[in-house]
């Protein structure tokens, strides 16, 4: 399930280019008011599978009609929209209880004030669907550069990138109903078309605290398991989802 949520702008907001980690700290601090021993179980631990863990939370990018950047900030001069989305009852009702409670989010000294709150109806998933980027998709991987293993995020022509996103997905399935999925077949392609109108440039680079994370923005076609699909669509498609990357809709 997940939240849209409208906030008021008033006269315009301006904010950081990355607030990716504004946002998630927002989260977290929403969490702890309302539900502090499960906001410092997922925040410390997460749930695990194996030597994985995972927080199955994402959320998207700030979107608005009227937006400008400047330098490093983004100027928002219209009502911005975000969603959070998560498979855990316990996550969305502890966040949604205090979201209520505060009618307002606070993102260093600005105040966002909430003007809707509205619950989007699920989409119907299908063994052929087509999805647009709410935020950055990244898939990492460790390689060897210079006898140095480093981190390494995909980008949409290399192999890797489809594969390795069906394989956390089945990680999750597995988390969140506790046993793997009836048909664990999944392949992404990113629109072609998309990428040549943009000559390529569909990546977007966001620092996370003192981390350089780059994802990819760019709508793709998704063939497969509805089962694989819908945990995507709830948890977040590929890695670091509760940094806010990886959240589509159909």
């Amino acid at each position: 399930m997940r939240i849209k949520i409208i906030f008021d702008v008033g006269k315009g907001v301006s904010l950081p280019i990355n607030y990716n980690y504004l946002l998630a700290s927002v989260i977290y601090r929403f969490l702890d008011l309302s539900n502090p021993e499960y906001a410092y179980f997922l925040h410390e631990d997460g749930y695990s599978l194996g030597d994985k863990k995972f927080k199955l939370f994402t959320f998207s990018q700030l979107m608005a009609q009227k937006r400008e950047i400047r330098d490093s900030c983004i100027h928002f001069r219209s009502s911005l929209t975000w969603f959070v989305s998560s498979p855990q009852e316990e996550f969305l009702g502890s966040f949604a209880a205090s979201l209520l409670d505060q009618r307002a989010i606070h993102i260093n000294d600005i105040s966002l004030q909430v003007k809707d709150v509205d619950i989007p109806r699920t989409p119907r998933f299908q063994e052929r669907m087509y999805f647009r980027c709410l935020s950055p998709i990244t898939m990492s991987t460790k390689r060897e550069y210079n006898g140095q293993v480093a981190m390494h995020y995909l980008l949409p022509d290399e192999a890797e990138f489809s594969e390795l996103v069906r394989q956390n997905l089945i990680r999750k399935y597995e988390i969140v109903y506790g046993r793997k999925p009836r048909d664990d077949s999944l392949v992404m392609e990113f629109d072609a078309e998309y990428i040549s109108k943009r000559e390529g440039h569909v990546t977007r680079l966001i620092r996370y605290k003192d981390i350089d994370i780059r994802g990819v923005l760019c709508p793709f076609h998704a063939f497969g398991s509805p089962e694989l699909m819908f945990v995507g669509y709830e948890c977040g498609f590929g890695d670091k989802n509760s940094a806010g990357f990886g959240m589509v809709e159909v």
